[in-house]
Parts: structure tokens; sequence; C-alpha cells
């Protein structure tokens, strides 16, 4: 059985793009992001800008998605940690 790689890459990518939304998901119920690393994040928002750029070269639609996907989430958890860096409420 032959699988074709760009469904492996969707599995692949989106599970790793989908890393930071139950972070997301308790920062915005707690209204607290004092437990996270903005370098982290910062860290995250860039590799998975240059894999969305490798994407876009190598013509991989699935690191094209997945990784738009997991710059959206990363750049969405940078405003969180941002907007509710203090203390919990």
């Amino acid at each position: 059985m032959d699988i074709n790689p760009e469904i492996i890459g969707f599995i692949a990518g989106g599970l790793s793009s989908s890393l930071f939304i139950p972070q997301i998901i308790k920062i915005l119920k707690e209204k607290s992001a004092v437990e996270i690393s903005l370098v982290t994040c910062i860290i995250g928002v860039v590799s998975s800008g240059l894999w969305l750029w490798y994407g876009i070269i190598q013509e991989h639609i699935s690191m094209m998605v997945t990784n738009s996907i997991a710059v959206i989430a990363t750049t969405i958890l940078i405003i969180c940690k941002l907007i509710y860096n203090g203390e919990k409420t």
C-alpha cells in the first residue's frame, strides 16, 4: 500500500499546528499567561514561518497549510501573552 506523502504531511503538520490551541483556550479561560514563555512563542512563530516559506518554495501544500495555521496560532498565543501577562484575576 502506497500512502501519498502529502497525507502524512497534513497529519503530522496538523498535529504540530494544534499544539498551541489548548494553551490559547486555557489562557482565555483563566485570563492569565504568566506561565507562558514569550521567547518560546517567538521561536515557534519564526520556526513555523520558515517552514511555511520552505513549503512555498517546494510547493508542498501540506506544509503551506499547516504552517500557516501554526503561524496564526502562535501569533495569537503571543498576543494573549502580551494581553494577559499579569496575575490571575
